[in-house]
């Protein structure tokens, strides 16, 4: 049970942990790669022009999100998830506008159907802010009431131990 769903923090360096797995227990880096990764798939959807293409690609990218999210997450009690999920967001929303400014400089960053530029900064930054806040905040939420409820139903059904 504790494998699937942890209840406390164990000691990292007891264990050899596999490449993956130490990957996603650092916030930074699935963070960061969620961050380019969104960006640069909002610039090739909002580009390609099709309807089809772009409701697809969104919703790619949300179950990217999402899946990056579970992935980090998954590594922790959910009693520290509230402060994991924050600083998760609040690098993937640095990163992504770090790389909306990356993607102005090179003239492929788009708003709406239009090239973006330094004026739409802004516009695009409070845009992202709240949806992937937004995003975010639901999906852990629903998340951790979903762990919890496994948890309950799985402690309910294993033999006590005395």
């Amino acid at each position: 049970m504790s494998r699937f769903f942890p209840r406390d923090v164990i000691h990292w360096g007891e264990e050899k942990l596999h490449p993956l797995r130490a990957f996603a227990i650092r916030t930074v880096e699935p963070a960061g790669i969620t961050g380019l990764v969104l960006r640069g798939w909002r610039a090739v959807i909002l580009g390609s022009g099709s309807w089809l293409f772009f409701i697809i690609g969104l919703t790619l990218g949300v179950l990217f999100l999402c899946g990056m999210l579970t992935w980090h997450l998954g590594n922790y009690p959910v009693r520290r998830w509230p402060l994991r999920a924050l600083a998760f967001f609040v690098i993937e929303f640095a990163v992504e506008m770090g790389m909306s400014s990356v993607l102005i400089v090179l003239g492929r960053e788009r708003y709406g159907s239009q090239l973006a530029g330094w004026g739409d900064w802004w516009a695009m930054a409070g845009q992202t802010l709240w949806q992937r806040g937004l995003t975010i905040a639901l999906f852990a939420l629903s998340l951790a009431v979903v762990v919890q409820m496994v948890r309950k139903a799985v402690d309910q059904r294993s033999p006590a131990t005395g």
